[in-house]
């Protein structure tokens, strides 16, 4: 435990990449043997470091799965608001396309209002017309009976009073004139 305590101080604090290249460092310089590839390695600094590496090794993998689940976190989120967009999208194009054909409908129904009240106008002006026509033919009628009736009544006068065609033109032109 002594040499596992001297050990993790010489290694010190680091992620567990850094304590396996210290490891490495302390094997590649350990004391090479004479005539062999063998070397001399300080038990108690490798078994330090090893275990080292070994305790930390969790906190590691803890942070690294921390940092999985929140990159996995961030694309779930990701992937809700592009949900969340694309259902807005399809809602507005929907309404897009549900108010052009409620404004296709109601040009529609507009030119048809508009063509019935055109053909109400058309037969209101044709009665209208039928109307003042009838009206003025019978003022028209009333007109010539009256002058049918002045004719006769000035030529009774005129025998009656000895008036001739001249006087009565004389008559006539003042009547306009005045």
């Amino acid at each position: 435990m002594v040499a596992s305590r001297v050990g993790a101080s010489r290694i010190g604090r680091g992620t567990a990449e850094d304590k396996l290249a210290q490891l490495r460092e302390l094997i590649i310089n350990a004391r090479a043997m004479p005539m062999s590839a063998s070397c001399v390695i300080n038990r108690g600094e490798v078994l330090a470091a090893i275990d080292d590496v070994i305790e930390n090794l969790p906190d590691e993998i803890a942070e690294a799965q921390r940092v999985i689940d929140m990159a996995a976190f961030k694309i779930a989120e990701g992937e809700a608001e592009a949900g969340r967009i694309m259902a807005d999208a399809r809602d507005h194009a929907a309404n897009l396309a549900q108010h052009s054909e409620v404004v296709r409908v109601a040009e529609h129904l507009a030119d048809e209002m508009r063509a019935d009240a055109d053909e109400e106008a058309a037969a209101l002006r044709r009665e209208t017309d039928e109307f003042i026509d009838a009206r003025m033919a019978s003022f028209e009628s009333v007109l010539h009976k009256t002058v049918s009736q002045v004719r006769t009544a000035r030529a009774r006068l005129s025998e009656r009073s000895g008036l001739d065609a001249g006087d009565t033109m004389k008559l006539d032109r003042r009547a306009f004139t005045d």
